[in-house]
Parts: structure tokens; C-alpha cells; sequence
């Protein structure tokens, strides 16, 4: 790019100031002029042609066509006039200046229809037959109100025309000279400007190449004067901070080895971690990725670093979502258990906690996210549930001998009589009435353990909350109503509907809803409540709605509540504290909530009450297994 100097720039710029402003100056005095121009001709136009009428009124209204010729020849002989026509009453040409062999023809076009119907003075621009311009002026003449005829002069405009191009050549003269005038001080005052700014750019391109020690002797006492004793100063301060600048460098590298040492510190410790440790900027991008968290991701930390945590755990969303919750509250969230998805597609079991990162004052700087691996936890937890299974196994096995033995001594004892007392009518009759009734017993007691051992068979359909919780409260209204029970139902507006199995999850409510009524037997109040599942419940970030998302159902009583010490076997087999029950239910129910993939808790306080809560996923932990039909509760 060609590089222009101050002076030429100065020079260039005053010429175009010195040309818009006196283009804009000719444009007006043209404007003003013409227009003065314009109104001269037409003032001049109406004089004649109202003089004309005038003097046409009598010879007008007494038919003299010899005195009209004479008028409009008269005026025909004024400079710049084209014509002048006098016309009749009805139109016609009563007396004609250029073509007298018109009188009497009523004249055809626009210009003369609009002239002979003019009711005042009318101004038309025309042209005559040889292309020339004219004003066409036309003056009705009346008689006592009525007209009597129209006066019309036709005015040329080429003198008009001639003045305003005289006055355009004039003001492109007065303009030229002005921009060589102005050029020429615009030159010498750039001459004056330039030199001293010559010699300061040289001193400042020096400068620029490391020969700090320049100065430039003011040759005048004004601004330029001030800026050259400005330079001297700024090249004296240069010298003085170039020293100061080393010295800093100096303290700067030592300082800067030390965060060099500190950060393979840090980054050792964090290599050394069995943890992962991912950290994401204020804009969500990913930052760090220790060697445990690349292990757990599959991915590399340099081919993350820089992008989105939503793009870089696509696999696992819910993980982007707490570690963008935690930048956007600015609060730790400790502990969620959670599923990774590695790059292959393999699922790992971690737990994750995430904090702010503050700088030194407290700026923020981003979030931190900690993994820990609970693959092993998983695995010993397991080998526990394997243990809890044989030692419930055992209880079980206690309960279901002292549940079969009663119906068993029972049959033994009719079985041991059978043959000596077979023909007692009394004997047969109850034993008719005892031994199905205690088989019976034996196979209800066999079924729903069976029930209770075998695995699952659920068709997963969408379901309605509140409207479940309804056909339940149907189910024992006679019974709610026989005891005085007042029934609550606390439903959110937007409870959302699940995938779920629907006889399973009623089933479910029907257990609890019957053991809340069991507790009440003098009357009571009985609630039931359908909502989302506790914002506070670390699997799910706060403010967010996604599959992952869980439904709650609580039923809860106004009896007397469960003693503390009987809390720890509420869901054993065979553990009841009702007279003739099998202690099957909770079981049973705690069995089908984990199934779903759900909990199933409860709490009791001292003065009485309790409430069971149930939380559900909205969706099955294995869709695969869900059905697809689309029946609700209702």
C-alpha cells in the first residue's frame, strides 16, 4: 500500500473541503438565481398577456376581428414572444399572430383545451412545432360575469434558459478560483506543518529500533513547539523505564520458573490421583482432564480441551447438566451417583461432586468436577446384598416353616383320625371345612412367595398418577366411609404420567393404602399426594425437567405410627404385627418399586403418623423390557 505523507493528505483534504463547500454554494446561488430567472420571465409573461386582454375587452365584445389582429400583432413584436392568440366564446381562434389562417378553428391538444378552458390566469410549459420552449399564459376575458373569451401569449424561453447558463458558467469560474487559492495556503501551511512532524516521525522511527537516545530541538513556540519538548521527555522516560523493564524481566523469569516448578507439582498430583478431575471455564469449555479422568471418558485431554462439556459428554448429558448447574448457581453439588458412558459406549458407575474454582480474589474461574469410580463399590455392594439374600434366606426359611407348620399340624392331626373316625358324619364334616381351607392357606402362603421370588414379568404402559391413586381410594370407600376416615388428596398440576407397570404400581398403592386404613381403626386422616420427586435429591440438577427426572407418590396416615425398633424389618417377609397377616405385602412391594428402578421409604414420628414414600423413574431402567401400549389409569 502506497503511503502518503501529511502534507499531501492536508493538501488533498482542504481541496475537498474547499470543493463540497463550494459546490454546495453554486447548487444554492443556481437554485436562487434560476428561480428569480423563472419568476422575471412568468411576471413578464402575465403583464403582457393581461395587457393584451385589456385592450382586446372592447374589439373582444364588439366582434372588431381587424383591432384583435392589430393588438395581438402589436404584442407579437415584444422581444421573446412566440405568439399571441385571441380566442372566442365557444373556443375559436378569434385572432392569430403566427397562422392568422386559423381564425375561426377551434385549436386541438392538451395545451389549448386546458387555455380555452381556463376560468383564471393559467401558466403551461410547450412547445411549438419547430421543438422550441415556451410559456403558454392564458387569460380568461369576462362580460358582466360570464366569459366572453380567452387571451393567450406564448413566451419563448430560450433567453431564459441562456441567462441561467451564464450565471452556472460564472459560479464554476468563481469556484475554480477559489480551489486554487485555497490549494495554494492549504500547500504552504501544510509545508509549515509537516516539516517539524517530519523530523519527530524520524525520531520516533529511531526510537523504534532500539536508539533510545533521541531529541529534537522546537523550532517554534506553538503547538508543534509543545509536542517536540514532549518527545524530549517521552525518549528521557523510554530510557528510564527500558532499565526498569529488565530489571522486572529479570524477576519476572525467576518468578516464572517457580510457577513453571508449581505446575508440574500440581500437575504430578493430579496424575497421581485414582480420581478424575475435570475442570470447565465460565463459558462451559473444557479445561483439564487428568490422566484417571481419560481413563474413565476415553477421551484424550488434548483433544478436548477447548470444547463444549455438552459436546464433550454427549453420551452422558447429565453430567454436562450439574456441571453447568454448579457454574450457574455458583454451589456445590457433592455425591450424585451416577452412570458414565465411556467413547465406546461401555457404562461405568461414578460419583460425582463439583465445587466453584475461585482465583486469589475470589474471582471465578470456572468449575471443578471430581469422578470416583464405584465399580468396586458396586461390586461389594453386591457381594453384601449376596449376604443380606442367604441371611434373609435363613429368615425366611424361619418364617415360612412357623407359617406352614400351623395348616400342616392341622391336616396331620385330621389325617391321623382319618381312618379310625372315617365314618363319623361329624368328623367328615369338619374335616371337610379345616383341610381345604388350611391347603388353601398353604398354596396362598406358597404363591405370593413365589410371587415375591420369581423375576419380573411387567408390561410397561403409561400411567397416570392421581388417576391410580382414585380407582384406590374406590377400592375401599365402603371401608374409608365405615371408619371415619377423611380422605386428602394433595396432586400437582403438572404430575407428570410414567412408564410403569400398571397393575404392579397398583398393587403397590393397594398394600399401602390398606395397612394406612388398618392403622386407623377409630377414624383418621388419610392424604395422598402425586408430584415431582424433591428437587434436593442429588441425581437430579435443580431447575431442569428431563427423563431423568422422578415421580413421587406418598400416602400417609394419622395412626399410631411404627416404633423405632421394628423400622429395620417393615420390608422382611413374613414380618407382620397384624393378627392373621402373612407380612407379605411390604415385601412384596418393596420388590416391585425396585423392579421399576424406583425407592420405597418410609417415616414415622413420635407423635404418631406415617408416611410411605414411593419415587419412580418417568421412564424404565430398560425400556426394551417396557411394553408399548398407551392405557392409562383411570
Amino acid at each position: 500500500m502506497r503511503l502518503r505523507s501529511l502534507q499531501t493528505k492536508f493538501l488533498w483534504g482542504t481541496l475537498l473541503v474547499i470543493g463540497f463547500v463550494m459546490a454546495a454554494v453554486m447548487v444554492v446561488v443556481e437554485h436562487r438565481q434560476r428561480a428569480a430567472i423563472i419568476e422575471e420571465v412568468q411576471r413578464r409573461g402575465e403583464v403582457l398577456t393581461r395587457n393584451l386582454a385589456a385592450i382586446s375587452y372592447g374589439p373582444l365584445l364588439l366582434y372588431n376581428y381587424t383591432a384583435l389582429e392589430q393588438n395581438v400583432a402589436r404584442v407579437a413584436g415584444e422581444a421573446d414572444v412566440v405568439y399571441a392568440i385571441v380566442l372566442d366564446a365557444d373556443g375559436k381562434v378569434a385572432a392569430h399572430s403566427s397562422h392568422p389562417e386559423r381564425v375561426g378553428v377551434v385549436l386541438d391538444g392538451p395545451v389549448h383545451w386546458q387555455a380555452a378552458g381556463a376560468g383564471e390566469f393559467l401558466i403551461q410549459e410547450t412547445e411549438t412545432s419547430r421543438r422550441e420552449a415556451v410559456y403558454d399564459f392564458a387569460v380568461p376575458v369576462r362580460v358582466e360575469g360570464r366569459k366572453w373569451g380567452t387571451i393567450r401569449v406564448g413566451l419563448s424561453k430560450e433567453r431564459m434558459e441562456a441567462e441561467i447558463g451564464k450565471t452556472r458558467l460564472e459560479l464554476g469560474a468563481l469556484t475554480l478560483g477559489v480551489l486554487l487559492l485555497g490549494g495554494l495556503a492549504a500547500a504552504l501551511i501544510a509545508r509549515r506543518i509537516a516539516q517539524p512532524m517530519q523530523q519527530l516521525a524520524e525520531g520516533a522511527a529511531a526510537i523504534s529500533r532500539g536508539e533510545l537516545p533521541q531529541r529534537i530541538e522546537p523550532t517554534t513556540a506553538d503547538e508543534i513547539g509543545r509536542l517536540a519538548a514532549a518527545f524530549n521527555h517521552m525518549a528521557v522516560q523510554l530510557v528510564q523505564q527500558r532499565s526498569d523493564l529488565e530489571e522486572a524481566n529479570v524477576e519476572l523469569h525467576r518468578h516464572f520458573v517457580e510457577l513453571v516448578d508449581l505446575k508440574t507439582y500440581t500437575d504430578s498430583i493430579l496424575a497421581s490421583l485414582t480420581n478424575g478431575i475435570v475442570t470447565v471455564d465460565l463459558d462451559g469449555r473444557v479445561v483439564t482432564l487428568n490422566p484417571a479422568a481419560e481413563l474413565l471418558t476415553g477421551f484424550f485431554s488434548g483433544e478436548v480441551t477447548g470444547r463444549y462439556c455438552s459436546e464433550t459428554f454427549a453420551h452422558t448429558p447429565v453430567l454436562s447438566d450439574i456441571l453447568m448447574e454448579t457454574l450457574a448457581s455458583h454451589a456445590p453439588i457433592s455425591n450424585v451417583p451416577l452412570t458414565l458412558r465411556r467413547r465406546n459406549g461401555s457404562a461405568t458407575p461414578i460419583e460425582l461432586s463439583t465445587a466453584p474454582l475461585k482465583g486469589g480474589e475470589g474471582k471465578d474461574l470456572g468449575v471443578i468436577g471430581v469422578f470416583r469410580d464405584l465399580t468396586l463399590v458396586r461390586q461389594l455392594e453386591r457381594d453384601l446384598r449376596r449376604s443380606d439374600r442367604l441371611a434373609a434366606l435363613g429368615t425366611l426359611a424361619t418364617g415360612l416353616a412357623h407359617e406352614i407348620k400351623n395348616p400342616l399340624m392341622s391336616i396331620l392331626t385330621f389325617t391321623r383320625h382319618l381312618a379310625r373316625r372315617f365314618d363319623d358324619p361329624h368328623f367328615r364334616e369338619k374335616f371337610q371345612s379345616v383341610v381345604p381351607h388350611e391347603l388353601e392357606r398353604i398354596n396362598g402362603i406358597v404363591e405370593r412367595l413365589l410371587e415375591l421370588a420369581r423375576p419380573a414379568r411387567m408390561s410397561f404402559t403409561l400411567v397416570r398418577l392421581p388417576a391410580l391413586l382414585d380407582r384406590v381410594v374406590e377400592l375401599y370407600a365402603n371401608q374409608i366411609e365405615a371408619r371415619q376416615v377423611v380422605v386428602a388428596r394433595q396432586y400437582a398440576r403438572d404430575v407428570p404420567p410414567i412408564q410403569a407397570d400398571q397393575e404392579g404400581i397398583y398393587q403397590v398403592v393397594v398394600n399401602l393404602v390398606a395397612n394406612a386404613l388398618d392403622a386407623m381403626e377409630g377414624g383418621g386422616r388419610l392424604t395422598l399426594r402425586a408430584g415431582w420427586s424433591e428437587s434436593r435429591d442429588p441425581l437430579l440438577p435443580s431447575r431442569r425437567r428431563s427423563p431423568d427426572r422422578r415421580a413421587r407418590i406418598e400416602v400417609e396416615d394419622s395412626g399410631g405410627g411404627i416404633p423405632q425398633s421394628e423400622s429395620d424389618r417393615i420390608f422382611n417377609p413374613f414380618y407382620t404385627t397384624k393378627e392373621g397377616g402373612t407380612g407379605l405385602g411390604l415385601a412384596l412391594a418393596h420388590k416391585i418399586v425396585e423392579d421399576h428402578g424406583g425407592t420405597i421409604n418410609f417415616r414415622s414420628g413420635r407423635a404418631g403418623g406415617t408416611v410411605f414414600t414411593v419415587v419412580l423413574p418417568l421412564l424404565p431402567d430398560h425400556p426394551a423390557d417396557a411394553g408399548s401400549g398407551d392405557e392409562t389409569a383411570r
